[in-house]
């Protein structure tokens, strides 16, 4: 049995973790080992942290029951509960009500005796109405009666401050609603919230505010509201995503939309939330793309398929959002009574572009359109949304001028650097068209023998090809780089091979002042390995992984593993996959990399739950604890 001290300690470090699959994982093990072992003092702090840790990180009708469990206990033994847990149970009972709102198989009646329980325990414990009358506000909207809504909104409202209430989630709430509500300049006048802000605010309202002002024909605005989301809040949630797609790619920026989706949406494609987060982001998805179909249906989005379904293309993306999001809202509609889900879903089938929306790209505050009709506006459209003089001469095309005069000069190295100048240029302006990969993938292919043939060092090859690859992969050309890869390791092991010894110049034995670059080179080849599917390519990984352990590069490890432990996954190899990320999860902590390990936990113990493995879970969780 834990002592209260020990116990305390370990919820305080599963709080460290952010939200996901291991940070609930560990929460419900500590639970267990409490209800089974005590000390039961600390059961309302577990509990608490349990309900957090499903709320914000992995929604489950499993909330309710623990939730159910702590009100039993604080009935039973209100003892255990300080000012604080007390308090904060209070506080949950508000989440635990909001969430009746994403489970279609809660009847109204059911609802109902939620709503009527709050409602006694806040007046018995002198919380006030506030949120009993928020609360029902928010069920009444939801389901559709807007008559009751408009009066609950109006009591809620009447309030004023309460301790009760979330200010900031109280502005963003109303700025919410006049989005809803099509009353773009009086979200605008209203603004973000600034003071008393949480882990939802102001980011979601500035998504709001991004989506009001494309309406409002400014698509700058735009741009900077949803830079400062981003700016707020690293953390999305399917509700975040899904407003942040719909106002890229109705804001005609279609590839910084799918790139978001890439980058972000593993969770949420994957339909990991709620019902209710699930119902919503599909609709943003129908929502943005709709207007898209004609014109762009065939545009790559570099989506993997969902199980046998494709989604490759977006129109592909779009079929598969609309076909999975109508029994979501036919189940919605059947626990409402209405058909509001499905009309709602409808609407959104017709919805057209908006203006184009400009992301800020850098310190000169010149931002990036994107034309999802071209590789990229003219330089008169450039400039009708910059205010920006168009450029008779472009950086691109002076580089491509200097890289023919070096060539025909006989300048190899020149030459190659300028090629592979012209091409970074191309992708430092923002999110990258698919045509704007095309031309940065021959960029470099031009310039890599240039680059060999004049004698360019291996650090500087490593870095080209580190920056090409990700090109390569995306307009899937891979192969081109095998060849350069290749190249690369031969002529670092070239250069490394003096360093046995004898450095001359004064430098230390043993001292190899070009390891940097051999070990890139070889991380290279091995990451170029895994995603053609080489059949060695787990064996390079070892190899590299132990060069890496030896000489302490062991951030750089980790990150080859979990590259390695995906490649695995997607391959059926479970348990090999399994191994690496929890090798990854070993390497990251010394180094501190808390997000990063959690991450890879994150991985390794949704893999052993989807393969049945729960015991070992338990027992990995053990020997974190």
């Amino acid at each position: 049995m834990w002592s209260t001290h020990e116990a305390a300690q370990k919820i305080a470090a599963t709080r460290d973790l952010p939200y996901g699959s291991a940070r609930t994982a560990a929460m419900e093990y500590i639970t267990r080992t409490l209800e089974r072992e005590g000390p039961e003092s600390m059961l309302p702090e577990a509990y608490l942290n349990l309900v957090e840790a499903y709320v914000f990180g992995q929604p489950t009708p499993a909330s309710f029951a623990v939730f159910s469990k702590l009100l039993r206990l604080y009935d039973a033994h209100p003892e255990h509960f300080d000012e604080f847990t007390a308090r904060t149970l209070f506080w949950q009972f508000k989440w635990i009500i909001g969430d009746m709102t994403a489970y279609p198989q809660i009847s109204k009646a059911q609802a109902r005796e939620l709503l009527d329980e709050m409602r006694r325990r806040y007046r018995l414990a002198g919380m006030g109405e506030m949120a009993p009358d928020r609360a029902e506000y928010m069920w009444a909207a939801h389901i559709g009666e807007d008559e009751a809504a408009e009066t609950w909104r109006a009591r809620w409202l009447a309030h004023g401050e309460d301790e009760m209430d979330c200010g900031s989630c109280r502005q963003g709430g109303i700025l919410r609603d006049h989005v809803t509500d099509g009353e773009f300049e009086t979200a605008v006048r209203m603004g973000a919230p600034t003071e008393d802000l949480c882990n939802r605010e102001p980011a979601a309202s500035h998504r709001q505010l991004a989506l009001a002002y494309l309406h409002l024909e400014d698509g700058e605005a735009a741009g900077r509201h949803l830079l400062r989301a981003a700016a707020y809040r690293d953390q999305y949630d399917p509700d975040d995503l899904g407003v942040e797609f719909e106002v890229l790619a109705r804001g005609q920026n279609l590839q910084a939309a799918f790139d978001l989706l890439a980058d972000h949406g593993k969770r949420a494609l994957d339909l990991a939330g709620d019902p209710g987060d699930n119902r919503n982001f599909l609709r943003y998805i129908v929502a943005g793309l709709a207007w898209a179909l004609e014109d762009h249906g065939d545009m790559p989005t570099g989506l993997r398929p969902a199980g046998q379904v494709e989604r490759a293309t977006l129109r592909e993306l779009y079929d598969w959002a609309l076909a999975e999001s109508r029994p979501l809202a036919q189940a919605f509609d059947r626990r409402a009574g209405n058909t509001r889900f499905s009309e709602s879903l409808k609407a959104a089938t017709e919805l057209p572009a908006l203006v184009p929306i400009v992301l800020p790209t850098g310190a000169d505050g010149v931002g990036a359109t994107s034309s999802a009709s071209s590789a990229g506006a003219d330089a008169a459209e450039v400039a009708s949304v910059t205010g920006a003089t168009p450029l008779s001469f472009t950086p691109v095309e002076s580089y491509l001028a200097v890289a023919g005069e070096h060539e025909a000069a006989g300048a190899s190295l020149e030459a190659g650097l300028a090629y592979a100048e012209a091409a970074f240029l191309v992708l430092a302006g923002g999110p990258v068209t698919g045509a704007q990969a095309l031309e940065a993938h021959g960029f470099f292919e031009t310039a890599w023998p240039l680059l060999v043939d004049g004698g360019a060092a291996p650090a500087l090859l490593a870095e080209v090809v580190r920056v090409w690859a990700p090109v390569a992969e995306r307009v899937n050309d891979l192969e081109a780089l095998r060849t350069s890869v290749n190249e690369l390791q031969e002529l670092a092991q070239q250069a490394l091979a003096p360093a046995h010894g004898d450095q001359g110049g004064g430098a230390a034995p043993g001292v190899r002042h070009d390891l940097p670059a051999f070990l890139q080179a070889q991380d290279l080849a091995a990451r170029l390995s895994l995603a053609t599917g080489d059949s060695a390519s787990q064996q390079l990984v070892d190899e590299l992984v132990e060069t890496y352990r030896e000489n302490e590069c062991l951030e750089r490890a980790a990150r080859l593993l979990v590259v390695a432990a995906e490649a695995a996954t997607a391959a059926g190899q479970s348990e090999l996959a399994i191994g690496r990320y929890e090798l990854a999860a070993e390497f990251f902590e010394p180094v501190r990399l808390k997000k990063s390990r959690a991450a890879a936990l994150d991985a390794c113990i949704e893999l052993l739950r989807t393969t049945g493995q729960e015991h070992r879970i338990e027992a990995l969780l053990a020997e974190l604890m």
